[in-house]
């Protein structure tokens, strides 16, 4: 497999792919370990504000997740089965909602802080 560099004008999941199949075993565990800790962490503590950590937390897990699925998906090539290779696309697709949701409710998060009450 031949990796290139995502043109200039390829979008956020095409970017976010190409760090992914970059980045080394090891960071790509690191993310989705520290994700799970943190999400629970912060669920479990519920400080104020701790929806936001546990949003910018699952980013990472998604990352992370992600990540170690597309790796394995390259490496195991056509030797994998289809119920393996069933499973590490089915967890391509778990990770690329939890990242999608994990972002929208950071983003509307941020927002709505920033926005402050209003009242009509």
């Amino acid at each position: 497999m031949i990796d290139t560099i995502p043109r200039p004008d390829a979008g956020l999941p095409v970017f976010l792919a190409a760090r992914a199949r970059h980045a080394s075993d090891a960071r790509l565990a690191a993310d989705a370990t520290g994700g799970v800790v943190v999400a629970v962490g912060s669920w479990l503590v519920r400080f104020p504000g701790w929806f936001l950590v546990f949003a910018a937390a699952c980013c990472f897990l998604a990352f992370g997740m992600w990540g170690i699925a597309d790796r394995e998906l390259g490496e195991r090539g056509e030797s994998a089965s289809r119920a393996q290779r069933f499973f590490l696309k089915a967890a391509q697709a778990v990770a690329a909602l939890i990242g999608t949701a994990a972002v929208a409710v950071l983003l509307m998060s941020l927002m709505g802080i920033a926005l402050g009450r209003i009242i009509s």
